[in-house]
C-alpha cells in the first residue's frame, strides 16, 4: 500500500516536472530556481543599451524613436521627439504650458500620437502638453526624470500620472522579481529611513554591467523585497505538488490555459495575481508610508520650482480592489482619480495589447476631460509667468 502511494507521488512529481519544463518555454511567468539569477547574454545587453538604457532611470525613451504597436483593433504607431517626449501633433512648436510625467498610461501605449490624453488635453486647453511618460515606470522613476528635467522645464503645471500598481513598482529594484522574465529592468529605488527618503542607484550603471550583475546579487535581493515575499513563493521545484497547491489560484489556471493553447488567458491570470499583490500593499503601513513620501516629494519638487503639481490616478482593468483611492485622496495636492471614468466593463475604453490593456483613444479623451478643468484652474492661478518669448527650449534628453 505504502509502495503504491510512493509510486503515485513519484509519478505525479515526474509529470509536473515535465509539464513545467514544457510550458515555461513560451511562458516565462512560470519560474524555476535557475530564474533567481538568469544569464543575460552580452548581445542582448548591447541591444538594450543602444535602445533604451539609462544609468540614472533604468530605461528611457530615445529621441527620434519610432515604432509600430499591434493591438486587437489594428496597428498603431508612436514617435518620440528630439527631447525624449512623445510627439504631440499640432502643438510641438508651441511652448509647453503643461508637462506630463508617468508610466505607459501617460505615454499612452497602443494608440496613435493624436489619441493620447496629453494630446486631447492640449486640444481642450489650447496649450501644448509635453508628454514625458515612459512605459513601466513607477512614481519613483517618473519623479527622478522630473527632477532631471525641471531646471529647463518651463511648464507651469506638472501632471504626474500613475496606475495603482505604482505602490509595487516603487518597491522593485529588479523588476524581474515582480514581473518574472523582465530581466533587463534594473532600476533605482527609494527606501524610507528615519531621516526620510534614501535613494539607491540602479545596480546596473553601464550596459556591460548586465552581464556581471550576479556580483551584486545579494544587494539586489536585499533591496528588492519581492524576492522573498513573492518570487520565492512562486518558484516551481521539487516537491512540485505542495508548491502548486500552495499557490493554486495562480499556478493551476495558468497551466490549464497553457495546456489548452490559450496564452492570452494565462497571462491574464498573471495580471490578476499581480493586482491582488498591489491591493495587499495598500493595506500595509510601510508600503503606504513610502508611497506618501514620494507623493510629497513630487509636490515639493514642483512647488519649489514655481510649478503647480497634479496627481492623476488611472486604474487598470484588473484593479478591482479600490483600496488605493483612500491613499491617493489624502495627498496634499490636487488629485484627479478617473476610476469612475475608466469603466472596466466598457470595452470601447480599452485597447488590448501583448502586455495588457491600455486606455483607447476614447478612454484617453475621457481622461483629458476629467483633467482639463483642474489643470485650467491651476494655469489661471499660476498666471502668465515668464514671457513666452523669453522661455528656454527644453534640453535634449541624455
Amino acid at each position: 500500500m505504502i509502495g503504491a502511494v510512493l509510486l503515485s507521488c513519484a509519478a505525479v512529481e515526474a509529470g509536473l516536472h515535465l509539464l513545467v519544463r514544457r510550458l515555461r518555454r513560451d511562458f516565462p511567468w512560470l519560474i524555476v530556481p535557475a530564474d533567481a539569477a538568469p544569464e543575460i547574454p552580452e548581445a542582448l545587453a548591447r541591444r538594450h543599451g543602444a535602445r533604451s538604457f539609462d544609468a540614472d532611470l533604468g530605461w528611457c525613451r530615445v529621441p527620434g524613436e519610432h515604432a509600430i504597436e499591434h493591438t486587437a483593433n489594428g496597428d498603431t504607431s508612436f514617435t518620440v521627439d528630439p527631447h525624449g517626449r512623445r510627439l504631440n501633433p499640432g502643438f510641438g512648436a508651441k511652448p509647453a504650458e503643461v508637462a506630463a510625467f508617468g508610466d505607459s498610461f501617460t505615454f499612452c501605449r497602443l494608440v496613435d500620437d493624436d489619441e493620447t490624453w496629453p494630446h486631447h488635453l492640449s486640444v481642450a486647453l489650447g496649450e501644448n502638453v509635453a508628454n514625458y511618460g515612459v512605459g513601466n515606470y513607477g512614481l519613483d522613476q517618473a519623479l527622478l526624470r522630473l527632477e532631471n528635467e525641471i531646471d529647463a522645464l518651463d511648464a507651469r503645471v506638472v501632471v504626474m500620472g500613475v496606475v495603482p500598481e505604482t505602490i509595487a513598482r516603487v518597491q522593485s529594484y529588479w523588476k524581474h522579481y515582480f514581473e518574472y522574465g523582465n530581466t533587463l529592468a534594473f532600476k533605482p529605488r527609494f527606501t524610507l529611513g528615519t531621516n526620510g527618503l534614501v535613494l539607491h542607484q540602479s545596480a546596473v550603471r553601464r550596459p556591460e554591467d548586465y552581464v556581471s550583475y550576479r556580483r551584486r546579487l545579494p544587494e539586489i535581493q536585499r533591496l528588492d523585497g519581492f524576492y522573498r515575499s513573492k518570487f520565492l513563493r512562486d518558484v516551481l521545484t521539487f516537491p512540485y505538488l505542495p508548491r502548486v497547491l500552495a499557490r493554486w489560484r495562480r499556478h493551476v489556471p495558468i497551466m490549464w490555459h497553457l495546456l489548452r493553447g490559450n496564452r492570452k488567458k494565462a497571462f491574464q491570470v498573471v495580471l490578476r495575481d499581480n493586482a491582488r499583490w498591489t491591493a495587499r500593499l495598500y493595506r500595509d503601513p510601510g508600503s503606504k508610508a513610502l508611497l506618501r513620501a514620494l507623493i510629497d516629494r513630487f509636490a515639493e519638487t514642483c512647488r519649489s520650482h514655481g510649478k503647480e503639481p497634479v496627481l492623476l490616478v488611472m486604474p487598470q482593468p484588473t484593479d478591482e480592489d479600490t483600496a488605493y483611492r483612500e491613499v491617493f485622496a489624502s495627498a496634499a495636492l490636487p488629485v484627479v482619480d478617473v476610476t469612475d471614468v475608466l469603466r472596466r466593463d466598457d470595452e470601447s475604453l480599452w485597447a488590448a495589447g501583448k502586455l495588457g490593456p491600455h486606455p483607447s483613444g476614447e478612454g484617453n479623451e475621457l481622461i483629458a476631460r476629467a483633467l482639463a478643468p483642474v489643470v485650467e484652474e491651476l494655469l489661471d492661478r499660476a498666471g502668465s509667468g515668464t514671457s513666452r518669448s523669453h522661455r528656454r527650449p527644453p534640453r535634449p534628453h541624455r
